[in-house]
């Protein structure tokens, strides 16, 4: 995540880190959350790129704002992209490290942020920038589209997911997910950075961003063995008042 774009002084992730790839842990539902995230990071490949279906992501250039310690990083260079992953928590990477290289991963892992990594990167350029569960944790997410702008290819890929700003995200995304049923960290998201589609695909455009490919997602909900409420998995629904993706290209 961008320290310039980021409350410093409430980082969420730093007290977590150890906990990123424990599938029963606080990132439980991250995990559930990864799999459907590939599949729409697949989506949006084969829409704007023309790639082998087996291997959409084959040989592109991807950038992981805000990877954490991994989770998705490692499912997209098992796809076969070279992937980059930048996060500013010091412990969530080398996390990331640790686990890539037990798993025989070749992942370039920097703890920084987005504005040094395009300081140290001046002419670096990416065929793909996700960020998911990112854009609902910065303070400036103009920015934020000026420096992602700067870091794509011309017809590169920008995609998303983040939640966004109703009454129902507040109460299934905030209050529900983090007092009630527990599914996240308490205190992980403020209401006030959610965020519409609308509002994303507005201040994109003037960066030569151009937000178009839109979807939802909706958890399944079981019980657990312990009678405690978990998410199972989730699908693909064209009801966006919570969490959802959306993706485009930049067009110069």
């Amino acid at each position: 995540m961008n320290t310039s774009t980021l409350n410093n002084k409430k980082d969420p992730f730093k007290e977590l880190s150890s906990e990123w790839w424990d599938e029963n842990g606080k990132f439980q539902s991250l995990h559930k959350f990864t799999d459907i995230r590939i599949k729409y990071i697949n989506r949006v490949i084969s829409k704007y790129k023309k790639q082998d279906k087996k291997n959409r992501l084959d040989k592109l250039e991807c950038l992981d704002i805000g990877c954490g310690g991994g989770l998705l990083s490692e499912r997209i260079a098992r796809l076969g992209a070279s992937v980059t992953g930048i996060d500013i928590t010091q412990n969530s990477i080398d996390i990331a490290k640790i686990h890539a290289f037990n798993s025989g991963l070749n992942i370039n892992y920097i703890n920084t942020d987005l504005s040094l990594f395009i300081k140290n990167n001046s002419s670096k350029k990416f065929d793909v920038v996700i960020a998911s569960e990112v854009v609902e944790h910065l303070d400036n997410r103009i920015l934020f589209f000026n420096e992602a702008s700067k870091l794509l290819k011309n017809k590169g890929i920008l995609i998303l997911t983040t939640i966004n700003k109703t009454t129902l995200s507040l109460l299934f995304a905030k209050f529900m997910a983090e007092n009630i049923l527990k599914l996240l960290p308490k205190g992980i998201h403020e209401f006030e950075k959610f965020v519409s589609p609308e509002t994303l695909i507005d201040e994109a455009k003037p960066y030569k961003i151009y937000l178009d490919e839109i979807v939802g997602f909706k958890p399944i909900i079981g019980i657990s063995s312990e009678f405690k409420p978990i998410i199972k998995d989730f699908k693909f629904t064209n009801f966006l008042n919570v969490n959802y993706g959306i993706s485009g290209i930049k067009i110069i």
